[in-house]
Formats: C-alpha cells, sequence, structure tokens
C-alpha cells in the first residue's frame, strides 16, 4: 500500500533517511518525537516538497506517478495544517463535495454535530481540540484507501482523544482501509495501532 526507501532530505541543521512499509487492510504506527522528520516524510509523499533521494510507492504506483484520481483516494491530517479559518464546516462541505464523488455531505454535517462542531461558525473561532476534531471528520468523509494521520489527536483532551481514535478504529473496519497514525504519543498507537514502525 505504502512503501518508503530511503527516502532523503536534507536541510540546514536536518536530514532525513527514512525507510518503512505498511501494509493494506490495517492500522499501523509511526511513532517519533517532535522533530524527527514525520511531517516531512508525508509531505514529500504528497509532492508538497522535492525529496532530495530514495523512493516512495503509494498504490504500487511511484509517488510522483499519481494520478488526481489516486490522489482522491488518499485521506490526510497534519498536525499543522488545514482549510481556511475563513470558511464554515458547511462552506468546507461544499468543497469537498466538488472534489470528491463519494464525499457524503449529509453525513460530514451529521458527524461534525456528533463532536459538537458548529457547522455555521467559522473555523477560526473554533478551539484547538475543535480544530482537531474537524481535520479528522474531513479525512474520514470521501472514503479513502489510505488514511495517513499526523498528531490527529494534537490538542485534544482525554475525552476528545477517545472519541477520535474510536471514530478512527471503526472508520478502518468498516472500510477495510489502510491507516498510518503518525504520533509522539505511545497511548495513541497502542490503542487501535496492529503494528508498530
Amino acid at each position: 500500500m505504502l512503501k518508503i526507501s530511503h527516502l532523503q532530505k536534507h536541510y540546514r541543521g536536518f536530514s532525513l533517511d527514512c525507510s518503512m512499509e505498511v501494509q493494506p487492510g490495517m492500522i499501523t504506527g509511526l511513532i517519533g518525537r517532535n522533530g524527527s522528520g514525520k511531517s516531512t516524510t508525508f509531505k514529500a509523499l504528497l509532492g508538497l516538497i522535492h525529496p532530495d533521494g530514495g523512493e516512495i510507492e503509494v498504490f504500487g504506483k511511484k509517488a510522483e506517478e499519481l494520478k488526481p484520481e489516486d490522489k482522491q483516494k488518499l485521506g490526510v491530517v497534519f498536525a499543522d495544517s488545514g482549510f481556511s479559518m475563513y470558511l464554515t464546516a458547511a462552506g468546507v462541505a461544499n468543497i469537498m463535495k466538488s472534489i470528491y464523488p463519494d464525499f457524503d455531505r449529509e453525513k460530514f454535517l451529521q458527524q461534525c454535530r456528533r463532536f459538537n462542531l458548529p457547522t455555521d461558525k467559522k473555523i477560526k473561532e473554533f478551539s484547538t481540540g475543535m480544530k482537531a476534531k474537524f481535520k479528522v471528520l474531513v479525512a474520514l468523509s470521501h472514503k479513502a484507501e489510505l488514511l495517513i494521520l499526523d498528531e490527529p489527536t494534537a490538542g485534544l483532551d482525554h475525552k476528545g482523544r477517545d472519541l477520535v481514535l474510536e471514530q478512527v478504529a471503526a472508520y478502518q473496519k468498516e472500510n477495510g482501509t489502510t491507516v498510518l497514525l503518525v504520533s509522539h504519543s505511545m497511548e495513541d498507537i497502542a490503542r487501535v495501532a496492529k503494528t508498530v514502525l
């Protein structure tokens, strides 16, 4: 499903050399301290940065050969990125509907209400925890075959973390989705992951 072979990226004061393989149909945990290169790895995977060496394969294709329809099969949460803060949840739902054919707008808005997220309030007015929940719901909303969740519980209290992890585990079980859960928290990974890298 996902194979990374000696991915290299060099910045001043930082060098990454990463290899890993994620098997299909399971939740795999990747644990690492902050600043170890986890986010850099996934930005390279998504073509957001250009690697200095190595290979990335997703769905059996080299990352640079992925077509738009392949990328639609990815669901992603980055700890340090998201939607425009001036959009509402309902506005994001409209955008997602236009991008992803399998996006279920009503189910998404229903899940927002379940997570106590207002659908008519601008995202910039959300708390840190509300933003974290919202990003996860977006990633789970379009039947992705591969979920890459980078610190999805960051900023959440214990109850919020439990809710998000339960949602991810239920989604994976229902859809047979491959999940790569990236965290510095062994507790989060131990709760849902079958394999730890």
